[in-house]
């Protein structure tokens, strides 16, 4: 399934490319995700609790940063997570982009890929679509909010 979404961060972009690649301090701006941390240089495992319809899922997984352009404000991550009770799983191929709209404010892009595998890819692409949009939403409001706050 392909998914593009955009969304407005009030900061340049220098500043939203540190956040973005830190990888535990965006992670904390997705609804659901904890228990983020680094197994190597650009290696992450981490837990994602989502509630999609009916279901309240528990995903373990990992982040991979597959390449990343600071220069071209452009980087490319896998993710790959199971939840073992269900017995579905997702690998998501998603590509960054950042394009600075002023000195205060960037249009943050992000295009995926995301294959649904088991009982998960059983849900049904519109009712996955809408969690994912509602996701966004959420991730980016976060993600506002966290860019005018310091790293802990």
């Amino acid at each position: 399934m392909q998914l593009e979404n955009k969304c407005l961060v009030p900061a340049d972009r220098d500043t939203t490319w540190e956040l973005v690649m830190d990888i535990p301090r965006v992670a904390a701006c997705i609804p659901g995700v904890n228990d983020v941390t680094p197994v190597g240089d650009d290696k992450f495992n981490a837990v994602m609790q989502v509630r999609i319809g009916p279901m309240r899922l528990s995903f373990s997984g990992t982040i991979l940063i597959v390449d990343q352009d600071k220069q071209k404000g452009e980087a490319r991550f896998r993710v790959e997570a199971a939840d073992r009770r269900l017995g579905g799983s997702f690998r998501a191929d998603m590509t960054l982009r950042l394009n600075p709209l002023s000195e205060t404010q960037t249009e943050l892009s992000i295009e995926s890929d995301v294959a649904f595998m088991g009982k998960l890819g059983e849900l049904g692409q519109p009712l996955i679509r809408r969690k994912a949009g509602n996701t966004l939403e959420d991730f980016a409001r976060n993600l506002s909010q966290q860019v005018n706050s310091p790293p802990s």
